[in-house]
């Protein structure tokens, strides 16, 4: 019997050993930071996992795009793309998903009632990296469906890129502030606009940052997404820990966890939050290695020196997009058994899913493509025929 997987919400709890010594940030050099290019940016751990994945992915070259989408979607109808029910993509569901399965929505519920059981208090949110809009969008109505009525939301992406300018809804609302940073271009990279949004939005009760960021990546590089994407990830990872009150929460777009940047990150965050997940929502395709880092219960800085050190990195260690610094020696992670057993536990079932996923639709290719053939042909027939119907070829369904 072959082995399926279907569309489903998949939640892991990364944690640490609660007796780890805080990561010494301040005895690290803030200076000459080890590079690697993306394409050399993984290490060995779970290489064998990893490389797993990206065989089979390498099978579907031989399949044309057509065809995969077409089996995609008939095996796992979650993963159409475009407009969906209530938003205007599926990256609306996949924040919501991730809130719920992770409990953020509870938490932020305790934060805003605090000991009253009254109507909650004002509460804002930003959305880093996040034109056109879905996540704000999805926000603003679940908002709505709490009972929240006092929300405020805070944008930033970049500007006059087409597509990713905020949807006119949000542009109109007198409930959303965008904003281009410093030097107006909503560029995350720059650590100034990351201020700049800091200092916006100083006054707010700010108890969410949530964070979608990323670019197109050639399939030739599909494989390395991950390491490609290391300065903007790590830029909104930064960008949170300077917006979000205590005890706020953080969601955050990933597209895998097995570099060693990731993985750091990760561990990091064990220290900055109460509570570190990642989530694999049912609207996020199981064929693919995205994912969403969900931290609950910002407990700030551990100390001064985590502030200087974690912003002197991302202004001096990303000397360019095609290289990925080392933020903390590979070894503190490794160190940690309880956080690099979950670690692995999270990405072994991942992957593992993503292998039957992707096995799956290879199979089914060709019986999808003698259907597209079938379809193409009755269309042919059809529009030979002259009178636009295919079944009787004689008169339309819609004749007197």
């Amino acid at each position: 019997m072959k082995t399926v997987v279907r569309d489903r919400s998949l939640e892991f709890l990364i944690r640490r050993d609660t007796g780890a010594a805080q990561p010494p940030l301040g005895s690290l050099k803030c200076e000459n930071f080890t590079q690697r290019h993306w394409r050399d940016a993984f290490d060995d751990e779970q290489a064998s996992l990893r490389e797993e994945v990206w065989a089979v992915k390498s099978r579907l070259d031989a399949i044309p795009s057509e065809v995969y989408t077409a089996a995609r979607n008939k095996l796992f109808p979650l993963a159409v793309s475009g407009e969906q029910r209530h938003f205007s993509n599926r990256a609306g569901h996949k924040l919501l998903e991730s809130m719920e399965s992770t409990g953020v929505w509870m938490e932020l519920l305790k934060l805003l009632r605090g000991k009253s059981m009254k109507r909650p208090r004002d509460f804002a949110f930003a959305d880093l990296c996040g034109g056109p809009g879905a996540f704000s969008q999805a926000l603003f109505q679940a908002s709505r469906r709490q009972g929240w009525r006092h929300v405020h939301g805070y944008g930033m992406t970049l500007a006059g890129v087409s597509g990713l300018d905020w949807y006119d809804s949000l542009l109109k609302s007198p409930q959303f502030t965008r904003t281009y940073g410093l030097d107006g271009t909503g560029d995350i990279f720059r650590l100034s606009n990351i201020e700049c949004l800091a200092s916006i939005t100083k006054a707010a009760p700010l108890l969410l940052v949530v964070a979608d960021g990323g670019f197109h990546v050639d399939v030739s590089k599909a494989n390395f997404q991950e390491t490609i994407s290391s300065r903007i990830m790590y830029g909104q990872w930064l960008a949170a820990l300077k917006l979000l009150r205590k005890g706020g929460c953080f969601v955050l777009k990933l597209f895998d966890t097995f570099s060693p940047l990731s993985r750091a990150v990760l561990y990091m965050s064990s220290f900055l939050y109460r509570r570190v997940h990642i989530a694999k929502p049912r609207h996020s395709r199981v064929v693919n290695s995205e994912r969403y880092l969900v931290c609950i219960d910002f407990l700030g800085y551990p100390s001064a020196e985590w502030s200087r050190y974690l912003d002197f990195f991302y202004e001096r260690g990303f000397v360019d997009n095609e290289h990925v610094p080392e933020l903390i020696p590979r070894e503190w992670c490794l160190q940690d058994e309880v956080f690099m057993s979950d670690m692995r536990d999270m990405n072994t079932t991942v992957a593992i899913n993503q292998v039957m996923a992707l096995q799956m639709i290879i199979d089914a290719a060709p019986g999808v493509a003698e259907e597209l053939k079938a379809k193409e042909a009755a269309k042919k027939t059809v529009g030979e025929s002259g009178d636009g119907c295919a079944s009787p070829p004689d008169r339309c369904d819609d004749s007197d």
